[in-house]
């Protein structure tokens, strides 16, 4: 089927913009951008009404249905206790939006999408493209007979890395069915050339978050900051009022109240201009503790010539060549950390020569034939 006949039907319920629902739109952006016709399934609520102001500020038409509340701190109801009702609700607008599009396949990201219209995706028998962005969720029975839907409904999988497709083909998906397609940084309209390596600072965007490592990375600015009396850090993620934000509010209060690096730590907040951040840097960091399925971040750094530093975890290791365009860290301790700070605030030409060897990565890791390669996804999807 050529791209030109699609019609697209994505489930997309993101209450908050992050990494994965970023990526998702820059699949969704590249079959419309090749003539697919894209419908994207926002949430209607309340709380949700800044995300989907953003996917239609990216040109895609919306609708609405009823998702999930996801788990917050100030929402302590489980939400699986109003499966019942709240299926029965879903999946008749599914149902209603499906027939008055008559798309062509479904696209889903989570397995949360996949629970919320499960009766309705049941019933129809439109083609589903399920994009990974994590490894599946089994720890209740209601998780582990939601995956295994998902892995006899799917039509294609698509894997954001080989350690993803790895839990899934432990999981019972058919690995003849899974691709691995590695996301690839959202276009910009500014020039594509990128700015010079800028001074000892070094930049972290994403979630303040624990498992984001990033009080790890404090505590090694700290352990290095009387050596290096120019070296700054520019810190990009929300730290808003919210009860959520609580781990980032303290983190916030502790650095500013310690004088080895109170005026020069730069919490900037959340930022859509991800490349200026960059730009104002010498390399980037991402720490993340978990085992996380793969870093956008790492993808954007090397769009902007900037090396990245990480910790051997999940499928991080897939996209960095370790002190060729990037550095690894083997132990996920500020020590370790700090070494790895140390190697680029010591040899800033090292550090500029290892950003521009990670954005001529990008050919390497598909970001040249994405388009081409997500088209044939969706066009095998219908075979």
């Amino acid at each position: 089927m050529p791209v030109s006949e699609m019609r697209i039907l994505a489930l997309f319920g993101a209450v908050a913009i992050y990494g994965s629902e970023r990526a998702n739109l820059e699949v969704l952006s590249a079959l419309r951008d090749q003539g697919a016709k894209v419908l994207v399934v926002a949430s209607e609520a309340d709380y949700a009404a800044d995300a989907g102001a953003y996917i239609r500020a990216l040109g895609f038409e919306t609708v609405t249905a009823p998702y999930f509340v996801p788990p917050r701190p100030d929402y302590p109801i489980n939400p699986l206790t109003t499966l019942p009702p709240h299926l029965f609700k879903a999946a008749l607008r599914f149902l209603a939006i499906h027939k008055a599009f008559k798309p062509t396949h479904i696209h889903v990201g989570t397995q949360l999408y996949v629970l919320n219209f499960l009766p309705a995706l049941a019933v129809v028998r439109t083609p589903m493209v399920y994009r990974c962005g994590d490894a599946p969720v089994l720890h209740n029975l209601v998780w582990r007979l939601t995956w295994k839907f998902i892995a006899g409904r799917a039509a294609r999988f698509v894997s954001v890395s080989r350690y993803i497709a790895g839990t899934m083909t432990a999981a019972g998906a058919p690995a003849d069915r899974i691709q691995v397609i590695y996301s690839r940084p959202p276009r910009r309209t500014e020039a594509s050339a990128p700015a010079p390596a800028a001074g000892r600072t070094i930049a972290y965007v994403g979630q303040v978050t624990e498992k984001k490592g990033i009080g790890v990375l404090l505590e090694a600015f700290t352990r290095l900051a009387p050596d290096y009396p120019d070296a700054r850090l520019l810190v990009a993620g929300r730290i808003s009022q919210w009860v959520g934000d609580r781990w980032g509010q303290d983190l916030k209060a502790a650095a500013e109240a310690n004088p080895l690096i109170a005026d020069r730590v730069d919490f900037l907040g959340q930022v859509e201009d991800v490349p200026g951040v960059f730009a104002r840097s010498l390399f980037a960091v991402a720490p993340t503790l978990t085992e996380e399925p793969m870093g956008n971040v790492v993808m954007e750094a090397k769009q902007a010539a900037r090396a990245s530093i990480i910790f051997r975890v999940g499928g991080f290791p897939e996209v960095i060549r370790h002190d060729v365009d990037g550095y690894i860290c083997e132990e996920k301790t500020p020590q370790a950390l700090e070494r790895a700070l140390r190697r680029y605030l010591d040899d800033p030409k090292a550090a500029a020569a290892q950003g521009d060897a990670a954005r001529d990565s990008l050919k390497s890791l598909g970001n040249e034939d994405f388009d081409a390669r997500w088209a044939k996804v969706y066009a095998d999807a219908v075979r």
